[in-house]
């Protein structure tokens, strides 16, 4: 039979009442429970550890020498459960968020500044994802929220408006069109949309389609990375190609490119999505607090004209 920790514990006690009936109120158990545990650990480790001789209670030498060991294990043990009751509270109170780059511009810094204050004792990690792979990482619970754009929310999750923000357009500042206070998209003729492949995210690419429809374009699409202002916006620099972008990610146009709003506005939606059985606190306060911003955002829909 092995050594448990609540024989261990029952044998500290005793030890140090010196008294069964002490060790038992000590304990929140009977006198005869206490005496049977220390009789199991006796059995246990094959020696008697207490002198029942006297009126008084005391320690053998073979207690003595195992009491030390004794309060070690019971230490460690009590140790190891504050740990653990520790890193319990850490996941419940930490939330890890995918984001994609144009969430990054705008939304997330400010919710993450307020968060220092409104959730002061929660850990946000942020999980940068592509465009259009917001739902996988939450499929995959790489993440415990997403913030993205035409996300379609996987089974058992709900998604949430947060706020829509103006369409851009992003073209050389040779272009003529660049001193422009506004634009219509059919006043882009020939020239090429630059966009990330259609599989990357289908919903948002036929939606800016859609648009160019709507607006008198039918434009040749030039395909590019998901980052569509990062590494070809040298085509739209040159002149090669223009590009449709949220407001939020228009201060991160590289130098020679610039951004003019749509005479006809048009929005795109950003939306936060979460697992729907996840009751964390940390999740509703989160939510919240996204929602807040999102609101105020909304309200202000500035960009800076580069």
């Amino acid at each position: 039979m092995g050594v448990t920790l609540r024989q261990l514990e029952v044998f500290v006690a005793v030890a140090d009442e010196s008294h069964f009936g002490r060790a038992a109120q000590r304990l929140h158990c009977s006198q005869p429970v206490v005496s049977q545990e220390i009789r199991r650990l006796e059995g246990a480790v094959g020696t008697t550890l207490f002198d029942r001789s006297t009126r008084t209670v005391a320690l053998t030498e073979a207690g003595e020498a195992l009491l030390d060991d004794a309060r070690a294990l019971c230490a460690a043990a009590g140790a190891f459960v504050a740990r653990a009751r520790r890193l319990t509270d850490m996941r419940s109170r930490r939330l890890r968020i995918a984001v994609t780059p144009s969430v990054m511009d705008e939304i997330l810094p400010v919710v993450l500044r307020r968060a220092e204050s409104a959730m002061p004792d929660a850990e946000l990690l942020e999980v940068p994802v592509e465009t259009g792979e917001v739902a996988d990482a939450l499929v995959n619970r790489d993440c415990d929220v997403g913030l993205g754009r035409f996300v379609t929310p996987p089974p058992h999750h709900r998604s949430d408006l947060v706020r829509t923000e103006p369409v851009l357009v992003a073209l050389s500042e040779k272009h003529p069109l660049a001193r422009e206070e506004a634009i219509d998209l059919a006043e882009m003729g020939d020239l090429p949309l630059l966009l990330w492949p259609r599989e990357q995210n289908p919903d948002y690419y036929d939606e800016l389609m859609r648009l160019c429809a709507d607006r008198g374009l039918n434009p040749l699409v030039l395909v590019s990375p998901p980052r569509i202002v990062g590494g070809r916006s040298y085509l739209i620099a040159d002149g090669r190609a223009f590009s449709l972008i949220p407001a939020s990610t228009a201060g991160r146009v590289t130098d020679g490119v610039r951004v003019v709003p749509l005479r006809r506005p048009a929005t795109l939606p950003l939306s936060v999505i979460w697992l729907e059985r996840d009751h964390r606190p940390v999740v509703a306060e989160f939510l919240a607090l996204v929602r807040q911003v999102g609101a105020e955002l909304a309200g202000e829909q500035r960009y800076p004209r580069t």
